[in-house]
């Protein structure tokens, strides 16, 4: 019993985290619209998502095929840190 109350809530308190990054558009919620580039305006982006980085691939995002701008899931351009 106390296992299943342990489960029940960390379950809860995720689903808080997604409802709550899906109003508030960040990393933890989920994006239903087609994202636009930022920079060109391009909104065709193929169906199956090809990620480019491990950031892409653990919190969602696309490059740009016409100007090779990398975003989130929400279409906002991703700032690229030096190396």
């Amino acid at each position: 019993m106390v296992a299943f109350l342990i489960f029940l809530c960390i379950m809860s308190f995720l689903l808080v985290l997604v409802v709550y990054g899906t109003l508030a558009r960040n990393r933890w919620g989920i994006n239903f619209e087609p994202a636009r580039c930022s920079v060109c305006g391009n909104a065709a982006f193929s169906a199956i998502r090809r990620p480019a980085s491990l950031r892409q691939a653990l919190w969602g995002g696309k490059t740009c095929p016409i100007c090779g701008t990398e975003m989130d899931k929400w279409g906002r351009q991703i700032s690229s840190s030096p190396k």
